[in-house]
Order: structure tokens, then C-alpha cells, then sequence
């Protein structure tokens, strides 16, 4: 793991999937906690994603100039950056990108999740705490 932009960044890859290269099936995990982003991270590479993690909206929008993702999994609630507010300016860079918007705070969950399908950003949305089968069945949906 390395600190970037004072957010962590953990990368890694693993076995290809049938009829995609990797690079193709590259997914982002944005979440400020670490246990959540990094077991996300673990779970989909068993999976046979490529999956990175990074801890804030900022450091998301860098690894996303950088390296191009099919789907970012984002938490809505973070310091800083929030997580719409991170995709919105994601969407810039590359308007094809999928998300997956999720959060444990359900009370703030209803309007920023109204804003964001009115604006046709959401692709989905998952509550915490979910379920493995439920994070890798929406990875293999959009990616």
C-alpha cells in the first residue's frame, strides 16, 4: 500500500476472466474505511478482476486519470470528497465509467440518491453492510 495525495492506494490483479482482457475489467473501491475497501479489493480479485482501492474521492479522481477503470464502487459518506461529488467530476474524465454508489448511513442516503439518478449518474446503488455475492453478481453485470 502507498499513501497518495494523503490517501491510501492499494493495487493489484489477478487471474484473467474468459473473453476480457484485464484491463478491461479494471474496478476502483473508494470507501475511508480501509477494512471495507480492502476486503471489497480482496474479494474481487479472487473473483478474477483487477481491482485497486483508494480512500477518498480525491485520490479517486488521480487513479482514475491514470490508469482508467470499467467500474468504481464508491462510498457516498467520506471526508473531504464526497462520493457523488468525486463521480461527478470522474464522469468527466471518462462518461462511459459504471458506478456503484453505497453507504451505511441511510438517513443522507435518500437525497444524494435522488440527485444522482436525476442525473443519470447512478448505475447502482447498495446499502452496508452487503454481501460478497452481491458485490462480485454487480461486478460481473457491468464489467
Amino acid at each position: 500500500m502507498q499513501s497518495h495525495a494523503g490517501e491510501a492506494v492499494n493495487k493489484g490483479s489477478s487471474k484473467r476472466l474468459r473473453g476480457k482482457a484485464p484491463e478491461d475489467r479494471a474496478i476502483l473501491i473508494v470507501d475511508d474505511e480501509e477494512t471495507v475497501g480492502l476486503g471489497m479489493s480482496e474479494m474481487l480479485k479472487l473473483s478474477g478482476f483487477k481491482a485497486a482501492f483508494v480512500t477518498g474521492g480525491t485520490a479517486a479522481i488521480e487513479e482514475v486519470r491514470k490508469n482508467g477503470y470499467s467500474l468504481v464502487f464508491m462510498d457516498i459518506i467520506m471526508p473531504g470528497l464526497n462520493g457523488l461529488d468525486a463521480y461527478r467530476l470522474i464522469r468527466e474524465i471518462d462518461p462511459n465509467i459504471k458506478v456503484v454508489l453505497f453507504t451505511g448511513f441511510y438517513k443522507d442516503a435518500d437525497t444524494v440518491i435522488t440527485e444522482g439518478v436525476r442525473e443519470g449518474m447512478i448505475d447502482e446503488f447498495i446499502r452496508k453492510p452487503f454481501f460478497a455475492s452481491e458485490i462480485i453478481d454487480i461486478a460481473r453485470k457491468y464489467v
